[in-house]
């Protein structure tokens, strides 16, 4: 009975206080949250692409970027000839030792060395890789049963299985369209088998390289960016199209009906630094030379020396894509100054 008259004698006092605290806020007693840290960028130092001839163009000078720009890193291109997503699957299956793995380093700096017959597991087991990069067969992207047939899910857990580093990531690579049967004429590509493949890929897309392109676009902001195994995408194909949309010809950024020149491989090699690096914005290019031993097109005897035109190009074809990796940005770089 006590215990019931103190509880009731002690209600009012208690209601009393807590109507007092909430008046008077400037001496109450507060806990201000401690401050907590943002976590630091992912940034990716082993970096494996399983590709294609397209992946092996836009790697060609990665560590060469990444080595200009202080940042070490390890690359490997896992690479069959055009390789769709359907036969990756047929190789990972039968475990065949179809591809040649072309690797480098900032650590030494040369063109990347190739080995021969290698298959997807060996690839995936030569490194503790922290991201590997899937990539699928070029004029296969603008279909999107490519994206809906299962096989995107087939390679993801085989390389869930097989990978050193079980915290690796996964990220996609876009690349660019080919060119135009009008280009690819005016290139030199005219005759042969790579010229009839592109002759009948084509078709369904009328001979338009921004009706493939589109359509790049469209499945992966579709299929690829609702993925969220993949953590991000590379848009080094929207780099190069945006620099299509300057001065530059055809000619300048492909040296076939779908390679890409030194100048266009500087380009994507600069395209996937950044989103490596974490870099939203470049704001200037530290590569000032390209070694001779990296050319392919380059018709000279000594280094490339880029000049502030070629930077200026190459670091808004860039930035245009990493601010809208989806959309071809006109470029302001519509004057060729060497007229």
């Amino acid at each position: 009975m006590l215990k019931r008259i103190l509880a009731l004698a002690l209600t009012p006092l208690t209601l009393i206080g807590v109507l007092a605290a909430c008046g008077n806020t400037g001496t109450a007693p507060t806990t201000e949250p401690e401050p907590t840290e943002e976590p630091a960028p992912k940034q990716f130092s082993k970096v494996l692409t399983l590709g294609h001839s397209l992946a092996g163009d836009a790697t060609h000078m990665l560590t060469l970027v990444a080595a200009a720009e202080g940042y070490d890193l390890t690359v490997g291109t896992l690479y069959y000839s055009g390789c769709p997503l359907y036969r990756h699957v047929m190789h990972l299956e039968q475990d065949t030792p179809a591809y040649i793995l072309y690797t480098s380093s900032t650590k030494d700096l040369n063109p990347p060395e190739g080995m021969k017959e290698v298959t997807m597991k060996q690839a995936l087991r030569q490194l503790d890789w922290d991201l590997i990069v899937m990539q699928g067969g070029t004029f296969e992207l603008a279909e999107e049963k490519t994206f809906t047939d299962g096989n995107i899910q087939i390679i993801q857990d085989y390389v869930n299985e097989h990978k050193l580093n079980k915290d690796a990531l996964m990220a996609w690579h876009m690349p660019w369209a080919f060119a135009t049967e009008a280009e690819l004429q005016a290139i030199y590509m005219n005759t042969g088998a790579a010229t009839n493949y592109y002759t009948e890929g084509y078709k369904p897309y009328n001979n338009d390289r921004k009706v493939l392109f589109d359509l790049f676009c469209k499945n992966v902001e579709k299929h690829i960016l609702t993925d969220k195994t993949f953590q991000f995408l590379i848009p080094s194909g929207t780099a190069f199209e945006n620099a299509m949309t300057s001065y530059l010809t055809e000619k300048d950024l492909h040296r076939d009906y779908a390679h890409a020149t030194d100048l266009a491989r500087v380009i994507a090699a600069y395209t996937y630094y950044c989103k490596i690096a974490n870099v939203t914005e470049l704001q200037e290019l530290k590569l000032t030379t390209v070694p001779k031993r990296y050319f392919i097109t380059t018709k000279s005897a000594e280094d490339w020396v880029l000049t502030e035109a070629e930077k200026a190009l190459i670091l808004e074809s860039v930035n245009n894509a990493l601010k809208n990796p989806l959309q071809v940005t006109q470029s302001q770089y519509t004057q060729n100054p060497a007229q």
